[in-house]
C-alpha cells in the first residue's frame, strides 16, 4: 500500500500553509520543491474540497479554510483522492462473496482503524513550530505527539512473515 503522489504533495501544501498562514502558489512550490503546475492542481484541488481557500489580487494567495486544529489528515487526503477504501467491497457495502466474507471482514476492520488514525492527526500535530523570522526557513523535525520515523518498527524482509 502507498499514499499517492497527489495525497503526499497535499499534505506538504497543507503543512506549508499551517506554518506560513497564507501564501502564493508559487511560494509553496519553491519551499516544497513541487513543480508550479502540479502545486496549483493540489491547490484547485484542495479549494475544492474546503480544506484552503484562494484569494486573487495584491493579497491574495492561498490559505486553510479553517485552523489547523481542525483540518485532519483524512480530509486532506480525501479531498485530493476521494474517500479512503482498502477494497471495493468494503466502501460499497456490497459483496459478491459468500456471506459473511473473512475477508471484507478483516479488510473493514483495517480500513476503519486507519481513518479512526488519520482522523486523530490534526495539521498543527505534524506542523513544526512556525519560523521566528520570514528570513529564517523553516526545518522538519519530529512533531510533538508523534512518533519518530527511527521509533517505528521495521518491516519485515520478504519471506519472514
Amino acid at each position: 500500500m502507498e499514499i499517492s503522489s497527489q495525497a503526499h504533495m497535499a499534505l506538504r501544501v497543507v503543512l506549508d500553509l499551517a506554518i506560513h498562514d497564507q501564501a502564493r502558489i508559487k511560494e509553496i512550490s519553491r519551499r516544497q520543491g513541487i513543480p508550479l503546475a502540479y502545486a496549483a492542481k493540489i491547490v484547485q484541488a484542495l479549494a475544492r474540497g474546503g480544506i484552503v481557500t484562494t484569494s486573487r489580487g495584491v493579497h491574495g494567495g492561498v490559505r486553510l479554510a479553517r485552523p489547523a486544529a481542525r483540518t485532519t489528515l483524512r480530509q486532506v487526503i480525501e479531498a485530493v483522492e476521494g474517500p479512503v477504501a482498502f477494497n471495493r467491497c468494503v466502501r460499497w457495502e456490497q459483496c459478491a462473496c459468500e456471506q459473511p466474507c473473512p475477508v471484507r471482514l478483516v479488510l473493514s476492520l483495517l480500513q476503519n482503524t486507519v481513518i479512526n488514525f488519520l482522523d486523530s492527526i490534526t495539521l498543527d500535530t505534524m506542523a513544526p513550530a512556525r519560523p521566528a523570522s520570514p528570513e529564517r526557513p523553516v526545518r522538519g523535525g519530529s512533531a510533538p505527539g508523534l512518533p519518530s520515523v527511527v521509533d517505528a518498527p521495521a518491516a519485515p524482509s520478504p519471506g519472514t512473515v
